[in-house]
This record gives structure tokens, sequence and C-alpha cells, in this order.
């Protein structure tokens, strides 16, 4: 395999650091993009602590960097965030990407992958749910996921840009930084606190641990010119939130945990992840188990 210099923007996050570590072990270029510093150094990673730049601004960091291919994780990371400002989340997602969309169009980028939601298919119909459902986003940083998608793959149709969009479903492990039940819940009982969740009795949810997520970027990377744009990426499990707080009790004995129903709690269905089986070659490795169980060592190291 050929060494590749790869662009990660949002290079100090949850996926973007572990990401840069493990490209630049097996002998890649990385050079991370993030306002924000790593959260430790990295051999092999050339950090630059600026934030997008415009079309022109990007275009002369891939041309200087000798870029070859981008892993586009940058960006506000949830619908938590940012709520009272829909205009920042839609021109920090929405048109950062439409920028280096085109700056890699115009630099001849090898793939270009995205690092999408499933927040870009909103309501769901019944599950398993595959990459052709529509898209019907129900906040507006779902809609920039969404919109983002539509971009790229009519860049991809229109214009021969090699991208590859994954919609990873809810993310959780070592440095999450937003809301997130399993970390409240490991968080909570190391602290000796009783945890109580106003919503989430009786769902299941489609977890996918942050190593997996890890692993289907480098496929997505390293896959050859695949069939179509967009593919899920979620855990091998389906869980409940009972059954993720049973697996917390079972390292902490004392964890007083109590979740409660709301008949308004969102859906999130389970994800077809065929396509990502076939056309890039993965398949996700974490259970449920084993992802809580390491979360948990991590808090404890």
């Amino acid at each position: 395999m050929t060494t590749d210099t790869i662009l990660i923007t949002g290079s100090s996050g949850l996926i973007g650091h572990p990401l840069g570590k493990r490209l630049a072990t097996r002998g890649d270029r990385v050079v991370g993009l993030d306002p924000a510093p790593p959260p430790e150094t990295s051999p092999g990673v050339v950090h630059l602590e600026h934030g997008f730049g415009g079309y022109d601004a990007m275009a002369s960091l891939l041309d200087s960097h000798n870029v070859t291919k981008i892993v586009h994780a940058g960006g506000i990371s949830g619908p938590m965030l940012s709520r009272d400002a829909p205009h920042h989340i839609t021109r920090t997602n929405l048109v950062s990407t439409l920028d280096l969309a085109e700056a890699a169009y115009r630099q001849g980028i090898e793939r270009f992958v995205y690092c999408s939601s499933v927040s870009a298919y909103g309501a769901m119909d019944q599950g398993p749910v595959r990459e052709d459902a529509p898209l019907r986003p129900e906040s507006v940083y779902g809609a920039t996921k969404a919109a983002s998608d539509h971009i790229l793959s009519a860049y991809r149709a229109e214009y021969g840009l090699d991208a590859i969009g994954l919609r990873y479903s809810t993310v959780y492990g070592p440095r999450r930084a937003t809301d997130c039940v399993i970390r409240t819940m490991i968080e909570d009982a190391m602290a000796g606190r009783p945890t109580r969740l106003p919503s989430g009795a009786g769902r299941r949810w489609p977890y996918v641990y942050v190593e997996d997520v890890v692993a289907a970027t480098v496929a997505a990377l390293d896959a050859p010119p695949a069939p179509q744009y967009a593919y899920n990426v979620a855990g091998p499990d389906y869980p409940s939130m009972e059954q993720i707080a049973e697996l917390v009790w079972s390292e902490f004995r004392t964890a007083d945990i109590e979740i409660r129903g709301n008949p308004d709690d969102p859906v999130r269905e389970r994800l077809d992840l065929t396509a990502a089986e076939r056309d890039l070659g993965w398949t996700p490795r974490w259970t449920i188990e084993a992802g809580v169980k390491a979360y948990i060592d991590w808090f404890r190291r």
C-alpha cells in the first residue's frame, strides 16, 4: 500500500484523534486541522491549530501539504451543541463542507470521507434502516448532515469527486465530551452519585464504540471505488437502556441507576450494515458488553 497524506478535520476530537494515531502508526502522513489542541501528541501527525478557511484557504492547505485523501470529521458534533445558534451550526457544518468539497474536487483529491450522522435520517421508518431511506431531519444539526450528504453525493455524481459518507450512530468511548448516557452512568457510579434519567426506559439505541468507528473510517479510506455514496456505521448490538445500566451495575455494585419512561422519547431504529460489509469490508466487532467494559477500564486508568 502506498503512503498517503491524509487531512483530518476535527483531528483533536472523539473520532479524529484516535483515527490520526492509527493512520500515522501504519505509516501514512497525517495533517490534523482543529482549533483545539490535541489531547496528546501523536508522532507522525502534523497539527494545524486553526479552524476552517474558505475555499481558497482550504485549496492552498491541500496543495501545500500534498494531501491525497480527506476525512472531514470537524464541525459541530451533535444536536445537543449550539442549540440557540442555528446559523452558527449551519455555517460551521454546511458551508465548511461545501468549501472543502470544492477544494477537494479542484485539487484532485483521491478520496473524501465525510463523517455524517444518523441524525440525517431524522424520523425513521421501521428498521433495519438502509442508506436509501428518506432523509427527514428533525434538528438543524441533522439538516446540516443531510444537506452535506446531498452536496457530496452530487459532487460525486456530477464532478467525479470520490466521496463516501459514513452515517455514524451514537458514538461512545474514551474522550467523548458531549452528552452521553453511558458516560453519565459510569461517572456517577464512580463518584457514588445516583443516576436519574428522565427518559429512555424501554428504548433501544444502536450505540457504536469509537474503535469500531475508527475502523470503519479507515476501511472507507482504503476501499476501492464504492458503488454508492452513503454507508451506515453502528455497533453489532441494539441494546436497551436497561441492558446498559445492568452492564454498569455489574462493574459497580453500588451504582444507583433509575431510568424513567417518556412517551416523547425519540426512536432510533436498528441500522442495516449490509452495504458497509459488502463494499467496505467492515463489520463492527465491539459488542456493547466489551465496549462498556473498555470504557470503564479507561476511566479507571
